[in-house]
């Protein structure tokens, strides 16, 4: 377990102190943002505020979420951080807004994938009905493993990541029925590769060069096999292309 440097929850209204509650499995949104630097840079935190506005506005929560407030909660951590690479996650329902700090872990660079036949309850958005997704990451090894969710013997996402698919050098990406994240988002509006959003078969991954698993905790990550299909990455092409465009934000 890493390190928890900062965990509290308010009220949503009056923001008074309340106990602590990480509102999993409860009615509402989350995101987890990284955070890095001397003085703490929240990586990609005009993304999250985005999304987590539309989230609240999709889940009927009347709250509006800022880059201030969240600074406001967590300056006086902050000042301790001493240059600490950190996981933020904001979690908030209808009545209550809960802020938890951890270390980021010290990731491998190649990822090893285990499929799961789930979908998430409410994909489009980074919905708090978690449960299943908890006891997903709980069963591999974080650090060096993702599970990678499919239907209909289809890919849609990883646990804690999104998946770009790459052939011939060109990106693809499933259809729908996943999150995308702000990872992913930043990532392809700064590409200038060719972007198509296809239906992923299981069966038809073995013409895919490179998987890649991106999100605000792993960054930019290569999937190096899926051994229950017997595939490998044949490729780090796309990969090298894109930690080069994710390092340009850190």
């Amino acid at each position: 377990m890493e390190k928890i440097l900062y965990k509290k929850s308010y009220q949503l209204n009056s923001f008074a102190p309340k106990k602590y509650d990480d509102l999993l499995g409860k009615r509402g949104i989350f995101s987890t943002i990284r955070v890095l630097g001397k003085e703490p840079k929240l990586i990609l935190i005009d993304y999250h505020i985005e999304n987590m506005n539309v989230a609240l506005k999709k889940m009927n929560i009347n709250f509006f979420i800022s880059e201030k407030l969240i600074l406001d909660f967590l300056q006086p951590t902050f000042n301790k951080l001493n240059n600490q690479d950190s996981l933020l996650r904001v979690a908030i329902n209808s009545n209550t807004i809960s802020l938890a700090l951890r270390a980021r872990p010290k990731y491998y660079k190649n990822f090893i994938g285990v499929f799961s036949f789930y979908k998430r309850p409410i994909p489009h958005i980074k919905s708090l009905y978690y449960k299943k997704i908890m006891k997903l990451i709980n069963s591999i090894y974080l650090k060096k493993q993702e599970v990678i969710l499919c239907n209909k013997g289809l890919i849609l996402e990883g646990c804690t990541t999104n998946l770009i698919c790459i052939n011939n050098k060109k990106i693809y990406l499933p259809k729908e029925h996943y999150y995308k994240g702000c990872t992913i988002s930043y990532l392809l509006k700064n590409t200038k590769r060719q972007i198509h959003k296809s239906n992923i078969a299981i069966n038809n991954l073995n013409k895919y060069e490179e998987i890649l698993l991106v999100g605000s905790g792993k960054g930019v990550a290569r999937l190096s096999a899926i051994p229950e299909i017997n595939w490998k990455s044949k490729s780090d092409l796309i990969y090298k292309e894109f930690v080069n465009l994710y390092k340009k934000i850190l």
